[in-house]
């Protein structure tokens, strides 16, 4: 995968000893398909490898085959943490495709009682049942209403998968949206993670008639970038 620092600059020290970096690592989507986050960590050391500096963070971007992105990360140093001039900046990272599917819809439960939406994965990271419980509080002081939704959501792959989103949403009968709520997280190779969240306040005529429908959204790595670049304080 094509990955490059196209600007790396450590600018000269500020009045308190602190030293920017001026930084830009410029990826390209060498994949045959549709890239939508671009995954990476950031480091900056010096000649004796003593590192100072992390960025840990990713972009939501689509990017079709060919295409290019550019990273802009923030860092800096106090210039008391350096030997020598010389400053080193290494990117590692991942471009991750999506994989989304609608999961299917099901109809609120009355006040005390659950329902579930029982569905069947086909996707390289899970193949297989997927349940989600739906269920409905008694109605509190106010006579409102929540509906809690839970799911295991197992990834059967080696692939660490950094996001992992279950979305509800929580549809009227007339089919207005009245909520909806999106969970993501981390799943790592060979394990599961039970999704947990709520609906609130949701009034007895709102619940009349109403479903709630579930999707599924995973990021996929499917190729992976290293790349590094060496400068000096003050040089442009």
């Amino acid at each position: 995968m094509s990955a490059f620092f196209s600007t790396f600059v450590a600018n000269e020290p500020d009045e308190d000893g602190d030293i920017g970096f001026d930084t830009e690592l410029t990826v390209t989507n060498e994949t045959d398909q549709p890239i939508y986050q671009v995954q990476y960590k950031i480091w900056y050391s010096d000649p004796d490898g003593a590192t100072f500096e992390e960025s840990d963070s990713y972009d939501d971007v689509f990017l079709a085959p060919g295409d290019q992105h550019t990273i802009s990360p923030w860092g800096r140093v106090n210039q008391r943490d350096l030997n020598g001039s010389t400053i080193s900046v290494r990117g590692l990272g991942r471009l991750a495709r999506r994989d989304f599917r609608v999961l299917g819809e099901v109809a609120i439960p009355g006040p005390g009682e659950s329902a579930r939406l029982q569905t069947s994965l086909d996707l390289g990271w899970n193949s297989g049942p997927l349940t989600v419980l739906v269920s409905r509080s008694a109605p509190d002081g106010d006579g409102d209403f929540s509906l809690e939704f839970k799911a295991l959501i197992e990834n059967t792959s080696s692939q660490f998968l950094k996001a992992v989103t279950l979305k509800g949403q929580l549809i009227d009968a007339e089919g207005v949206e009245i909520q909806s709520d999106e969970t993501e997280r981390e799943i790592p190779p060979e394990s599961a993670v039970l999704y947990s969240s709520s609906f609130y306040n949701a009034k007895a005529g709102q619940l009349s008639g109403a479903k709630a429908i579930f999707s599924l959204k995973a990021l996929i790595p499917v190729a992976t970038f290293d790349a590094s670049e060496t400068t000096e304080v003050g040089e442009e």
